[in-house]
C-alpha cells in the first residue's frame, strides 16, 4: 500500500516538474511557479494546470537559486514514512526518495 502511494506522490512530482517548464516559458517574468509549504493543491493546480489530488502527501514548491525550483511530496499520516520526503528539481528530472520502501 505504501509503495501504492509513493508511486501516486512521484508520477505528481513529475507532472509539477513539467508544469514548471511549461509555466516559466509562458510566463512574462520568466520566472518558476512558488508554493508554500505546505502549498494549497487547489492552488498549484490553478497555477500550473495540473489535476493533483493527494491525501497522502502535502506538497511545496520553492525557488532555488542553483536548480530553478525544488519541489516537495511529504508524506503525512502514513505509519512506516510518515514525514519523509521525495524531491525533484528544476535541473534534476529524476525523483529522489527519502524513504526505502518507496
Amino acid at each position: 500500500m505504501e509503495k501504492n502511494k509513493a508511486e501516486a506522490a512521484n508520477f505528481n512530482l513529475v507532472s509539477i516538474y513539467n508544469a514548471e517548464k511549461r509555466y516559466k516559458l509562458d510566463n512574462d517574468t520568466n520566472q518558476y511557479f512558488a508554493c508554500g509549504s505546505p502549498c494549497n493543491i487547489t492552488t498549484l493546480n490553478n497555477n500550473l494546470s495540473t489535476y493533483i489530488n493527494d491525501n497522502n502527501f502535502t506538497y511545496s514548491i520553492v525557488l532555488d537559486a542553483a536548480e530553478g525550483f525544488k519541489a516537495t511530496a511529504r508524506r503525512a499520516g502514513g505509519n512506516l514514512c510518515d514525514g519523509r520526503e521525495m524531491t525533484i528539481t528544476g535541473t534534476n528530472s529524476e525523483v529522489t526518495k527519502g524513504c526505502s520502501v518507496w
